[in-house]
């Protein structure tokens, strides 16, 4: 490609001669000339530039002055910027390294300056701006995919007015833009089943396993009459069946709360999901869904146990993955335990606001990961369901 290159010096024999150089060494490029820290601002706001070789001392607008401006801009920071100036004073030197620029050197230039040093520095730096062009217009893409990506596992969200006797509220944070966490809330033979599930990992990939899990999901609670523990069993043995035939590269684990109401009776069997909790409302109490299980995908032919909860209407069902938690370092605030505890002292919110209630959880824990200098690392998914 040919690269323009901006020659800045108030010296027009200095211009003269690292053109001269520049023009011998790199073959295919353009040149272009300022006399001014101003020129400089004036011409990288009309033309691309790929370089700038600026001196310090110039008229109107110093060289100093024109890298900060270059610098603060979002539209102009990455253009490379090599400093070229009579002065040698190391606090010179690295004042224009700390403001961003690539690279230094002293008039007047040597032999070896003209031949080889300048050259050098000058190819290096065009090729790092060109390699972090490459890079940023990947970054571009892969962000513009994974909003795609985010608005899809969107639509797949299961939608609250499509449920007869339960009311759905969720809250959803992908830390990727695109999460492993999933959840699930369909009417299907004549009661509603749910399942929440957080996919080993997070991002593109997790994302793509979620939305495997959720065709497994609805695929297993078509069978009349199948239990929660049984749909488990059943994913865990398509997962195993399937990946099978991928080879041994192949990979997927998640773990997973899978649930039934029918008749204001709870079934539900745990694959190593943070406890749930249910919301009483007559006594205005929280009391845990306390069941462990192994991950599913972990090993082949595990079993799991269906537990049934006698509910009541207004009563809520609190679901959530353990991402609402997880940090990077430890932390006493840091568990499932602490989710029940918060959840208790918002009681009198939720039946008020089920949606402020999910808001408050996920702002308390925000916080908590704010105080030790960590934000949400892992996906989040919360799920409240209400029976009416």
């Amino acid at each position: 490609m040919r690269y323009r290159i901006l020659i800045a010096d108030d010296a027009a024999m200095n211009r003269a001669l690292v053109k001269d150089i520049l023009l011998k060494n790199l073959g295919d490029v353009s040149i272009v000339e300022a006399i001014n820290g101003q020129d400089v601002m004036d011409i990288v706001h009309k033309v691309q530039v790929d370089l700038i070789i600026l001196d310090l001392i110039m008229p109107v607008l110093d060289g100093y002055e024109t890298l900060k401006l270059l610098k603060k801009s979002d539209v102009f920071r990455d253009i490379p910027v090599i400093v070229n100036s009579s002065i040698t004073e190391i606090a010179s030197i690295e004042q224009t390294l700390k403001e961003g620029a690539v690279d230094y050197f002293t008039k007047p230039l040597s032999v070896n300056d003209m031949n080889i040093i300048l050259p050098l520095k000058a190819k290096n730096a065009l090729r790092m701006y060109e390699q972090n062009h490459i890079i940023n217009e990947l970054n571009r893409q892969i962000s513009q995919e994974l909003k795609n990506a985010n608005a899809f596992a969107n639509i797949m969200l299961p939608k609250s007015n499509s449920l007869k006797g339960v009311e759905l509220f969720i809250k959803y944070h992908p830390s990727l833009g695109i999460g492993g966490d999933f959840f699930d809330c369909v009417e299907q033979n004549g009661k509603v089943h749910f399942m929440v599930a957080d996919v080993t990992g997070h991002g593109i990939a997790a994302g793509m396993a979620s939305s495997m899990i959720k065709v497994l999901y609805r695929k297993s609670i078509e069978k009349e009459g199948i239990l929660p523990h049984e749909v488990l069993e059943d994913m865990n043995s398509s997962i195993f069946h399937y990946f099978d035939f991928a080879g041994k590269d192949a990979y997927i684990a998640f773990t997973a709360f899978v649930g039934t109401i029918e008749n204001n009776i709870l079934s539900y069997s745990n694959a190593g999901q943070p406890y749930p909790m249910v919301y009483h409302h007559e006594t205005e109490q929280f009391e845990k869904v306390h069941q462990d299980g192994f991950l599913v995908g972990m090993l082949e032919g595990i079993s799991y146990e269906t537990e049934q909860m006698q509910l009541k209407k207004d009563d809520f069902i609190f679901l959530y993955t353990d991402g609402l938690f997880s940090s990077g370092v430890s932390c006493d605030f840091c568990g499932w335990d602490k989710v029940f505890s918060l959840a208790k002292r918002l009681n009198q919110d939720l039946s008020k606001s089920p949606e402020g209630f999910l808001e408050e959880i996920f702002y308390a824990f925000h916080m908590i990961h704010k105080s030790n200098h960590t934000d949400f690392t892992d996906d989040v998914a919360m799920m409240l369901l209400r029976l009416t």
